[in-house]
């Protein structure tokens, strides 16, 4: 694993440095509860959360930092165990310990986070569908830019490269014509609900997490809160993998609160706009959860807060406006008390929001990082506030 240094002539007390932290396997697959044993940074598996289990393989590394304000610098840190967290020392430090690649930051700044993306929603079935009766139309925008690109003296890797952006670019028109605002019949799929087949999914991985403590019960996963959408295939997906949740008749269950900053990117599809939230909270399931703190401190700045979905519109959120929105979601996440939770979000957030970590590791790290969760995927790290 790797982490984040602040430079020794950093204000520590700067309150926009956040680092990601995330394990994987040699292979690039991803393992999402693992422990490091042996000498030789091998990995054994603590419990088989994810969409991939490993009996052993050598440690790669998938490191992730963000400073929105660049009032620190940040450096790749190797991670231990421990409460300590083991920081890769400044150029100026002894050549040995430059090499041990080995400091000291407080275990107390981190917070464990399984991220999990919403199980299949009657979006994604329409959506998968439109694009499998793409796929001609898919293929003949790759040859044509594929063409053109060696007609005008592209080398062929760059003539792939340009033909490969052009197929996608396409795919992402055609499989999500289902749902976009400008084709009749697309408000239906308007905050889409799980299908049958999504909650199966939900009902598959709370097997895994019941069996798996049943095998290792002295490694169970701890966690602390629910943080979860407001779109309802979230609120569902929430619910049947780590609910019941906190209420009048339990208060001894984890608390489960509602926040619109980890909703997905929102715009030009209708099933990216959510009910009103006040609708949503209708439903006894979620009625008795959090749906007031989101509002405290809300950062109005970035988005209005309102029971009504003011911010979707026909025209899709930007990228830098959704990288702000993660960023602002991580801080507010780092800052809580719990030192474990589960956030339950969507594909396109997490996509985004992992695109703005990993830039200075080796592309196969960034892949593993910055891969596209399937529905249902668990993907663990740790989160470091820097203070």
């Amino acid at each position: 694993m790797w982490a984040t240094k602040v430079d020794s002539n950093t204000d520590l007390n700067a309150p926009q440095a956040t680092s990601i932290f995330h394990r994987g396997v040699s292979d690039g697959s991803v393992l999402h509860s693992s422990r490091i044993s042996h000498l030789r940074n091998t990995l054994t598996p603590l419990r088989d959360l994810g969409s991939s289990t490993f009996e052993g393989g050598t440690v790669t590394t998938s490191f992730a930092h963000i400073n929105l304000n660049n009032q620190s610098s940040l450096r790749m840190v190797q991670v231990t165990e421990d409460d300590a967290v083991a920081v890769t020392p400044p150029e100026t430090a002894p050549s040995t310990a430059r090499d041990a690649k080995l400091s000291v930051f407080l275990g107390s700044r981190c917070t464990r986070v399984h991220f999990v993306r919403h199980a299949e929603g009657f979006h994604n079935v329409v959506t998968r569908q439109a694009g499998h009766r793409a796929e001609p139309v898919i293929k003949a925008a790759h040859e044509e830019a594929n063409k053109k690109a060696l007609a005008d003296g592209k080398s062929p890797q760059e003539a792939e490269a340009l033909a490969k952006a052009a197929a996608v670019k396409v795919e992402r028109v055609e499989e999500n014509r289902p749902v976009h605002h400008a084709t009749p019949g697309g408000e239906d799929y308007t905050d889409a609900e799980l299908t049958e087949a999504g909650r199966n999914q939900c009902y598959a991985l709370r097997g895994k997490m019941d069996r798996n403590l049943v095998i290792d019960p002295n490694n169970r996963t701890h966690i602390d809160l629910v943080v979860v959408s407001p779109l309802r295939r979230c609120l569902e997906t929430a619910d049947i993998i780590f609910g019941p949740g906190c209420s009048s008749t339990r208060p001894d269950l984890k608390p489960f609160l509602v926040n619109d900053l980890c909703r997905e990117r929102y715009g030009e599809f209708y099933c990216d706009k959510r009910r009103a939230m006040s609708e949503n909270k209708k439903d006894p399931k979620f009625a008795e959860w959090d749906w007031e703190t989101q509002a405290e401190d809300w950062p109005s700045k970035c988005m209005l807060f309102s029971d009504e979905d003011t911010s979707w519109q026909p025209e899709r959120e930007t990228d830098e406006h959704v990288h702000e929105r993660a960023m602002l979601f991580l801080q507010w996440l780092a800052k809580r008390p719990e030192k474990e939770v589960a956030v339950v979000t969507h594909s396109s957030f997490l996509k985004n929001l992992f695109k703005v970590f990993g830039g200075e590791t080796s592309e196969a790290d960034q892949d593993v990082l910055r891969a596209l969760p399937a529905n249902c995927e668990l993907r663990t790290v740790v989160l470091c506030h820097h203070g």
